[in-house]
């Protein structure tokens, strides 16, 4: 094996991202048929009044899990606050939001910025 040199490392790079976007690609599509196969798998066992089945490799059970889709943000930040129900939110701090305060006011409090590198790569 030779000396590596930067642009043998960024050619590797290069052919590592084509192959994960290549390999996203057909998982995006597989997941698609996925999805479209369970829709109609759900809609066949409601026909059938059936929640559980068995094929000859696998069995499936219907499950249902409610999920909550806010229809208002205000009222619902509104509600967040008033009630101090702080936890139903994820706790995960936005970066544009934090970024910029940390522009104007240089600091918040309980959060500390790290530099997180990376490599830009663009096809030529």
């Amino acid at each position: 094996m030779g000396k590596k040199s930067v642009g043998s490392l960024i050619d590797k790079v290069h052919a590592l991202r084509e192959d994960i976007k290549a390999k996203t690609e057909e998982v995006k599509t597989l997941g698609a048929a996925k999805d479209e196969v369970e829709q109609e798998l759900l809609a066949l066992m409601d026909a059938e009044g059936v929640t559980k089945a068995t094929g000859q490799r696998a069995s499936v059970s219907i499950s249902e899990l409610v999920k909550p889709s806010v229809t208002n943000w205000d009222e619902f930040y509104k509600y967040i606050h008033r009630s101090r129900y702080y936890h139903l939110l994820e706790r995960r701090p936005s970066v544009s939001g934090c970024c910029e305060l940390f522009e104007t006011k240089g600091s918040i409090p309980g959060v500390e910025p790290y530099i997180k590198r990376g490599i830009n790569i663009r096809s030529i």
